[in-house]
């Protein structure tokens, strides 16, 4: 051989050893992180009183949760395999046996193929989850939720197509037509990537932009000129960080792996985009719990105009009504003309997608 493996760019330091093990301390970071959050999401939602579909919520997020950890651990584990085998390669300038593992290694191959499903599969929940999110903030109107449905269906379907073909052309042999399938497996990879980036952004933000149209409806009926509520605008904002965290990674993920060539240390992110596909959702219903009380204070705060009597709970809640009353009773006092029955049913809806979102 004319050129010694060690020193081809395929097998630096930084690609064989850096890599794997920046790829395995991501996903034992998130991993750490997510066990945590986990468990204190869990424990708050099922011991939280008067959160719709309580049971269905548990149910997603202990699906997401072993699917994303059994994925991400397995991505890890391989990658490790990885490291051992190149490290011994280079140590013993032996490659027949290293070639054998990335080629024909049976174990390799489930965990790789494992791996790849179990983000299809996380990713799917993941939709179902914001989809019927959506279903509930926009009032229970299925119209609004069947092409988003289909969309998802197509892509998952793309996506699981493409690890399907990464992991028959995975133990190649040398191959050339299995090869073959294992690139057009990366390429589908890579389109599923950006389109379920995108879909997520444009989920998350039909979510976000009815919780703002109904919040600037309120603040319209009750003459504030259309200035959103600063507790309306943190859940929205928390809304949107939570949503776009998946997208980014997978956009992410997709720029290193079509880009490895041009990398210098190219990170395997399949592990970590698999945990975050558990870790958006988590946090949006982690969120719901923690952030509910406060958001149904600022409602029931605001409800006091539709009566025109202040309703009086005690404590910080009697200085919210008092001081939302006031502002009512300003606007009457400035000409601003309030429509009853307007008011009670914006109020009515902001209450039901507080509770939903």
């Amino acid at each position: 051989m004319g050129t010694s493996l060690a020193a081809s760019s395929i097998f630096s330091p930084q690609v064989i050893v850096l890599a794997p093990i920046i790829s395995f301390a991501l996903v034992l970071a998130l991993f750490g992180f997510y066990t945590l959050l986990f468990g204190l999401s869990f424990h708050l939602l099922r011991h939280a009183k008067n959160i719709s579909h309580q049971k269905l919520h548990l149910s997603w997020m202990l699906s997401l949760f072993l699917v994303s950890s059994v994925g991400g651990m397995m991505n890890a584990a391989s990658n490790i395999d990885d490291l051992v085998f190149a490290y011994n390669a280079i140590r013993t300038q032996d490659f027949a046996r290293f070639l054998k593992f990335i080629t024909q290694d049976p174990a390799e191959t489930v965990m790789t193929g494992f791996s790849y499903i179990c983000l299809v599969l996380a990713n799917t929940v993941a939709d179902s989850v914001i989809i019927h999110r959506i279903y509930l903030v926009w009032g229970s109107k299925l119209w609004i939720i069947i092409l988003p449905a289909i969309v998802s269906l197509a892509i998952n379907a793309v996506g699981l197509a493409s690890a399907i073909m990464r992991t028959i052309g995975f133990p190649n042999g040398g191959n050339e037509a299995i090869f073959e399938l294992e690139l057009k497996g990366v390429n589908y990879g890579l389109g599923f990537f950006y389109a379920n980036a995108t879909l997520n952004m444009v989920l998350t933000m039909m979510i976000a932009g009815r919780i703002w149209w109904v919040a600037r409806q309120i603040s319209t009926c009750f003459g504030q000129n259309g200035v959103i509520n600063a507790k309306y605008k943190d859940i929205i904002a928390v809304l949107v960080e939570c949503g776009f965290l998946y997208p980014i990674a997978l956009i992410a993920h997709a720029v290193v792996e079509g880009n490895q060539s041009r990398i210098a240390i190219p990170v395997d992110l399949t592990g970590p985009v698999i945990l975050l596909a558990g870790i958006a959702p988590t946090l949006i219903i982690l969120s719901t719990c923690i952030g509910r009380k406060l958001g149904q204070r600022v409602i029931d705060s605001q409800g006091t105009a539709t009566t025109g009597t202040p309703v009086f709970q005690g404590g910080v809640d009697s200085i919210q009504n008092i001081s939302s009353f006031m502002q009512v009773a300003h606007a009457s006092q400035d000409g601003s003309t309030l429509n009853p029955g307007q008011n009670t049913e914006v109020e009515i809806e902001m209450k039901r997608i507080i509770v939903e979102v």
